[in-house]
């Protein structure tokens, strides 16, 4: 496992790596951390001028990496140093083609982005383009427990494959919880009793059941939960508000998702929404 840490010197970026450090994944994972020195985004300027601003940003950037080394070592991590220039989403995703990483680590939102909701754009950039898994963690001073509870939700798709794949690569306590989640819109909830609801409580059931034997390996404490609503995001991020969890898995698009960018609807949402850290289970792309 290829794991590359995303900073850029803010308190999300920071909480982010001390939070993965604490799961058991990162202790087996070749470690890599980035930093981006920003060219700046201004108009003609001499080159003297332009010189010493990228001076500064690479000295920062170098500061960015040591703050990151030393929250890794406190739990005896090792971790390379990337340095790159450019503009951050767009090397974050250059960088995870060209090492092929299997999963990049990066906070909820960057110091100094706009939010868009409760994600800033350089964080949905990354999770929108970047070919391996994209873990999101919440800004929270919260660590994962010794046995994390870990929702994963999923429709039943052909994503249930790189979703399973994403939970044993985490290399969870085989006491971890796992909460399979799957939502039954309104749609079919009208008629319950109609040969289509009928059908789709059915394939509902089968389908979690069918997921539940792939993670036995995993944890011998499955839980499988069937939710009602009028919308599937929705719904998802209303269970993860109202329940302990500590981070929620999904694919990176699902049967029915309308594609905004190049990450389904749903999974977009509670991306957004979830009050927990998230992970965007993807199938590696070579």
């Amino acid at each position: 496992m290829k794991v590359l840490f995303a900073t850029d010197g803010s308190e999300s970026a920071e909480q982010s790596i001390r939070w993965f450090s604490r799961m058991p994944i990162a202790h087996n994972a070749t470690c890599e951390v980035i930093t981006v020195a920003t060219t700046p985004a201004f108009g003609v300027m001499p080159d003297d001028v332009y010189e010493g601003l990228m001076r500064l940003a690479r000295t920062r950037a170098s500061e960015w990496f040591q703050r990151a080394v030393a929250i890794l070592k406190e739990a005896n991590i090792d971790a390379a140093e990337v340095v790159r220039m450019g503009q951050s989403a767009d090397e974050i995703t250059r960088y995870a083609k060209e090492s092929q990483s299997d999963l990049v680590v990066m906070g909820a939102q960057g110091g100094s982005q706009l939010t868009r909701l409760l994600i800033g754009s350089t964080t949905e950039a990354v999770v929108n383009h970047t070919p391996c898994s994209v873990l999101v963690v919440r800004n929270t001073t919260k660590l994962p427990p010794e046995n994390p509870v870990v929702a994963i939700a999923t429709d039943g798709s052909g994503i249930e494959g790189q979703i399973v794949m994403a939970i044993e690569s985490l290399g969870l306590p085989k006491q971890s919880k796992l909460q399979l989640l799957s939502v039954v819109e309104d749609l079919f909830l009208l008629a319950p009793d109609s040969e289509s609801g009928a059908y789709v409580a059915r394939a509902t059931s089968e389908a979690l059941g069918r997921l539940e034997v792939r993670l036995d390996g995993v944890s011998s404490n499955i839980e499988k939960v069937v939710l009602e609503g009028a919308h599937v995001g929705d719904s998802l991020s209303e269970y993860l508000t109202s329940h302990p969890v500590d981070l929620v898995v999904l694919g990176d698009k699902g049967r029915s998702a309308i594609v905004h960018f190049f990450l389904g609807s749903v999974s977009r949402y509670v991306l957004h929404h979830a009050p927990c850290s998230v992970l965007i289970a993807k199938k590696k792309s070579k």
